[in-house]
């Protein structure tokens, strides 16, 4: 592959105009959320383990955490549910604020394997740093009403409280904030974030707080074609209108990188003039279709005669490998994130991506020169090829799996003795010595395999 070729001119066009940014996950907790009945929790701070140290930076919140977490465990232990929490929080947060009274809480996915949890609260909780200060914020909701607030931040590196708020009371503020206080409680719906409602009313001093999931948090739990083409259509938008910029050129390069016989990518406008529209179809409704899908993503790729190159030819982006459009998704976000420090949650990491051009995507959030800014990726995958000791450190890497009950447990390597640094992670991992894999019992579908055999003889 050209990857080890290539891989120079990447770093250098990367690495360009590039500077920290301390924004970063600690630890998040999910309680009674889909399969996780139990208080579930992921922790980023590093343990004493020693060994690759490019995979974990100092914070400055006096900790040293992790630049990566992934997750393995069989189809449905949880992995997906789990990550997709990240998305439920940051969708109350950034949206709550404009619920109407009658509106529900979204997404109310409480456990329903057991029935004391079916009409239970979801809580979410987090600590992060944004702006260089650590914030531990927990959010307990219902179907109609937010049960629990409160957030938390360490100014002087001790626990201080900025706002706590219980359903039907009235908020208590810290004695180190500094805003409106009655005012923002009177404006604030049953169903509505203080922290989302806030920063809809410049409230300067949680602003910090609430810029960390307007800015800093990415979430990509389902990476779905309707995803992957509402994606794909920004990316083709920045090509096409900033075909200069920086991220232009390191999505070039990256893609040209990874062996895919790509010399440039570029965005071209669509020909309207070729396409006609049902007369149903309102002129407001054509403008906002024509304005989504105003550029299609070219390829090119290079031309040769008697051995030698001689032009190029471009293609469309839909006539490329189901692999290669994968790669102009995931590559784009991962190189969004490592240009703004940001974190990344992906669900599927690895889909249709050669084990090889996925391992290298993780390398880049371990590389201190691609990743100067302390970008942080937590996610689940089935590669297995990945699940190395060259990858990862024992405290990055973890399993799901569900009980006897249905219900997902969440565990790490680290806490599983008897794996030393030689332990042969993967083998292991498909043995089943961790747990966390399918357990198969098709008994019962031999039997009806037999008995329809003979129904029909």
């Amino acid at each position: 592959m050209q990857i080890t070729i290539l891989f120079p001119i990447f770093i250098f066009i990367f690495y360009l105009c590039m500077y920290k940014d301390e924004d970063m996950l600690i630890s998040f907790a999910v309680t009674n959320f889909r399969s996780i009945k139990e208080r579930m929790a992921l922790d980023m701070v590093k343990t004493g383990l020693k060994g690759l140290d490019s995979n974990f930076f100092g914070a400055p919140t006096n900790k040293r955490l992790l630049k990566s977490a992934v997750i393995y465990g069989p189809n449905a232990s949880g992995k997906s549910g789990f990550l997709y929490a990240f998305r439920a929080l940051d969708y109350l947060v950034n949206r709550s604020s404009g619920f109407k009274p009658e509106e529900g809480l979204a997404p109310y996915e409480p456990h329903r394997l057991d029935k004391s949890c079916i009409d239970a609260p979801i809580t979410l909780e987090i600590s992060f740093a944004s702006e260089d200060i650590r914030y531990d914020y927990t959010v307990s909701y219902n179907k109609k009403r937010i049960e629990l607030e409160e957030l938390y931040y360490y100014p002087h590196s001790s626990r201080t409280l900025l706002f706590t708020r219980k359903a039907e009371q009235e908020t208590k503020f810290g004695d180190y904030y500094r805003g409106p206080k009655k005012v923002l409680d009177r404006l604030l719906g049953p169903n509505q974030l203080l922290l989302s409602k806030a920063a809809e009313n410049n409230v300067e001093m949680l602003l910090p707080a609430y810029q960390f999931f307007a800015n800093e948090l990415t979430v990509y739990p389902f990476m779905a074609d309707r995803h992957e083409s509402s994606v794909a259509r920004l990316y083709a938008r920045r090509l096409a209108e900033d075909g200069q910029s920086t991220f232009s050129k390191r999505f070039n390069a990256l893609i040209c990188a990874l062996d895919t016989g790509i010399q440039q990518v570029t965005a071209e406008e669509v020909d309207w003039s070729k396409y006609e529209f049902p007369g149903s179809i309102s002129e407001e409704v054509k403008k906002q279709i024509q304005d989504e899908y105003k550029y299609d993503i070219k390829t090119r790729h290079p031309v040769f005669h008697d051995g030698k190159e001689v032009g190029f030819e471009k293609f469309d982006v839909e006539i490329e490998s189901t692999g290669t459009r994968s790669l102009f998704v995931i590559g784009g976000i991962v190189l969004d994130a490592l240009e703004e420090g940001k974190l990344l949650i992906v669900d599927e990491f690895e889909k249709n991506l050669h084990p090889v051009i996925t391992e290298y995507l993780i390398k880049l959030f371990h590389n201190d020169i691609t990743n100067p800014k302390n970008a942080q990726l937590v996610f689940a995958t089935h590669d297995v090829t990945q699940l190395s000791n060259d990858n990862f450190r024992r405290d990055q890497i973890w399993f799901t799996q569900k009980d006897e009950y249905g219900a997902t447990e969440l565990f790490r390597a680290s806490d599983i003795g008897g794996i030393r640094l030689n332990t042969p992670l993967d083998k292991w991992y498909v043995s089943g010595r961790f747990g966390a894999t399918p357990v198969i019992d098709d008994s019962d579908f031999l039997i009806a395999m037999q008995e329809g055999d003979s129904e029909e003889g």
